[in-house]
């Protein structure tokens, strides 16, 4: 396969899908205009069209939705506008969330991948609860989210235990077998 496109400006990203799928992958840090939606999928496949229509060439995009039980699945994929307004996200979700007793929350990766006839959408998530900050490791949200299953945050575990059960790893596996399938 010739170098796979990643529209996106998150070089995390970039390295995480890297090492998941063992391909080599060029970073297009172009900006797509992204629709305001509570469907992950949607979202995913209107920025893998646009992304598609000005590479032209085989890409993926992703987006993430951050889904609070305590709040009816809020804010969902409108995480990143709620990091736009804070300087640190968790902390100010932290604060909104002092009077719940839920913290649970369901991450889910929604990978887009357009291959020129068609466009995939591929999801992974899991759910965990919200902490206080720990760990150093990671980025984002890592520090502040046990998976379920663990004592750990995401901030605290290893890039190799991560990379096997975060949301995004698990989409990229999917999309992996996808690629595999197509090669077929």
């Amino acid at each position: 396969m010739k170098k796979l496109c990643f529209v996106t400006s998150n070089k995390d990203k970039v390295d995480e899908a890297r090492e998941i799928l063992g391909i080599p992958i060029e970073i297009v840090d172009i900006d797509i205009d992204e629709i305001q939606s509570m469907d992950l999928r949607k979202i995913v496949k209107h920025k893998a069209l646009a992304a598609y229509k000005r590479v032209k060439r085989p890409v993926i995009v992703d987006d993430v939705s951050f889904e609070v039980r305590a709040w009816n699945g809020f804010p969902g994929p409108f995480i990143k506008y709620i990091c736009q307004v804070s300087n640190n996200t968790c902390d100010l979700m932290l604060r909104m969330l002092s009077a719940e007793k839920d913290r649970t929350v369901k991450v889910i990766a929604g990978i887009g991948y357009h291959d020129g006839k068609r466009v995939h959408v591929i999801e992974g998530s899991f759910i965990g609860t919200i902490v206080e900050r720990r760990g150093d490791r990671g980025w984002g949200f890592d520090p502040y989210v046990i998976p379920r299953g663990y004592t750990k945050t995401f901030g605290e575990l290893s890039e190799s235990v991560k990379n096997k059960i975060s949301h995004r790893a698990r989409a990229l596996r999917k999309f992996k077998k996808l690629l595999n399938s197509q090669k077929k």
